[in-house]
């Protein structure tokens, strides 16, 4: 005979072909239980996946929010985050930039599964859009220092912005003065 599990305890069931484990994390500011799920295609790999979880929380890190996306992240960077760590110019200037380049392309992208193909493609699509290189180099070094933010907070493991590839920005080409125009 089964015994019933104590409180706090992972749960392990199987569902239809998959496996579920669930596992809870105490409760949140909002007052309800947070809880994780993960799916496997074995009990073990299951269990092992539970295990990772309990030890990435353990270890200090904050639960992992799957629903948190990239869009609300970067909404709340530049809303709450910044003010005071930046000057006025600047702040408009990242706001501009979330705005108009970063949410529209990343608002549904689940910031803990962004990578660096999302980032790649996200420079590719501006780049092809004909935005300049200039204008690139501003958009990943946005993302990049928002990432920072997220990845200090433990939201994510790594900044997938600073491991993307770098736009390369040429500077224009000298033009020599006439010298009919020079200073004799």
């Amino acid at each position: 005979m089964m015994t019933r599990r104590g409180r706090g305890e992972d749960s392990i069931y199987r569902e239809g072909d998959r496996w579920r484990g669930a596992a809870s994390f105490g409760y949140g500011p909002d007052g309800r239980r947070v809880r994780k799920k993960v799916t496997g295609a074995t009990k073990a790999e299951v269990v092992r996946k539970l295990r990772d979880l309990r030890a990435e929380v353990d270890s200090g890190r904050a639960v992992p929010d799957d629903r948190l996306t990239a869009g609300v992240f970067l909404d709340r960077w530049v809303t709450k985050s910044l003010p005071g760590q930046v000057s006025e110019r600047t702040l408009d200037s990242y706001a501009d930039t979330v705005r108009l380049h970063l949410s529209p392309a990343l608002s549904r992208k689940v910031l803990r599964k962004l990578t660096v193909d999302d980032v790649d493609q996200l420079l590719t699509w501006k780049r092809e859009a004909g935005y300049s290189p200039n204008t690139v180099r501003i958009i990943r070094a946005v993302l990049r220092r928002a990432l920072r933010q997220a990845e200090r907070e433990g939201l994510i493991s790594r900044n997938v912005a600073a491991l993307s590839a770098a736009p390369r920005v040429r500077g224009d080409e000298a033009v020599p003065c006439p010298s009919s125009r020079r200073a004799a």
